[in-house]
């Protein structure tokens, strides 16, 4: 068998591996008391953002609607654009505040968006039914 011309040449004897670091036990840094607490403000202020916008998405539709003659169908698109922008907006913010490190806010957007969408539907619904009347 001929020898491999693609192959490296072998060296007589292996460097030796120099340790990345000193002790391991000074490589891991144990989180501080204080990340903790302040990561759950960042989530419940994200989640607190988004349920604020449920509010006003739900809320804001109405002024146009009692401008109107017909108050229903105009909540209703009015309300569906606002669910939309809102959704853009969470999504918007939540990549703003991972680029700039802060994924506890961006995780509490999230959160707080998906858990206000049955609630603002359920308002929105029963404004509707209101609004019908």
């Amino acid at each position: 068998m001929t020898p491999n011309p693609y192959r490296a040449p072998l060296l007589a004897a292996r460097p030796p591996a120099a340790p990345a670091v000193e002790n391991r036990a000074d490589a891991f840094e144990p989180p501080t008391a204080e990340r903790g607490p302040h990561r759950v403000r960042r989530v419940r202020s994200g989640i607190g953002t988004a349920l604020a916008g449920h509010g006003l998405a739900v809320i804001l539709p109405m002024l146009p609607a009692m401008l109107t003659d017909d108050p229903g169908p105009v909540f209703a698109v009015c309300g569906v654009v606002a669910q939309l922008l809102l959704a853009a907006f969470v999504v918007v913010l939540g990549i703003a505040r991972t680029v700039r490190r802060d994924g506890a806010g961006a995780v509490g957007l999230v959160i707080g968006w998906m858990a206000g969408v049955p609630f603002a539907a359920l308002a929105g619904l029963f404004i509707l039914a209101e609004l019908a009347t």
